[in-house]
């Protein structure tokens, strides 16, 4: 990222983010793509609901006549306003302690061990560094060597959605049972 786009990213961020949190949700990221012709503008959107397509719009509508007031990009551009999604892209090493345990996919800035691309569980956080197991190998590598970092969602199969039922109705009525029983200090 350059200069420029940096100082634009912060206007943009200084922007935004009052009103983004006056909805109650957070900034999880933005990017500008594409080149001098019509650049992209994407902002990515979170909160402890989720996001809807009407915050989407809100903070579109605000957005661009701060953008216009603004003029910090010369000509055409577009913007994007959404949700990080279920294979969210991560922006800041603080965004990844809660998906230790998930699957991600890393791409460095220059290769480690001849390959620049990495898949696999998230196994820790140390630092600044990031630690996972690649086709059964362990790897760690700094934050500040990541180009791109990604959560990969991984759907259940069907029988694998049907087995945690089981465990889960199997929990229920257990508990159930516990509650009818009563404990020893209830009966006191």
């Amino acid at each position: 990222m350059t200069q420029d786009t940096s100082t634009v990213l912060l206007r943009i961020r200084q922007l935004a983010e009052p009103f983004i949190e006056s909805l109650g949700l957070g900034l999880w990221g933005m990017e500008i793509i594409g080149g001098a012709g019509r650049p992209t503008l994407r902002l990515f959107l979170d909160g402890p609901q989720g996001v809807d397509v009407e915050h989407c719009a809100q903070v579109s509508r605000q957005l661009a006549v701060a953008l216009e007031v603004e003029d910090l990009f010369p000509g055409a551009y577009n913007l994007e306003v959404s949700s990080p999604g279920l294979e969210r892209r991560f922006f800041d090493i603080s965004q990844l302690p809660p998906y230790i345990g998930r699957e991600l996919d890393v791409t460095l800035n220059a290769p480690l061990g001849g390959r620049k691309r990495f898949k696999g569980a998230f196994t820790a956080l140390d630092g600044r560094t990031l630690h996972m197991i690649c086709e059964g190998a362990p790897v760690s590598f700094a934050w500040d060597d990541v180009a791109r970092a990604r959560l990969v969602h991984v759907f259940e199969t069907p029988e694998e959605s049907k087995a945690r039922g089981r465990k889960t109705s199997k929990a229920d009525k257990a508990a159930a049972a516990h509650t009818a029983e009563g404990t020893p200090e209830d009966l006191t």
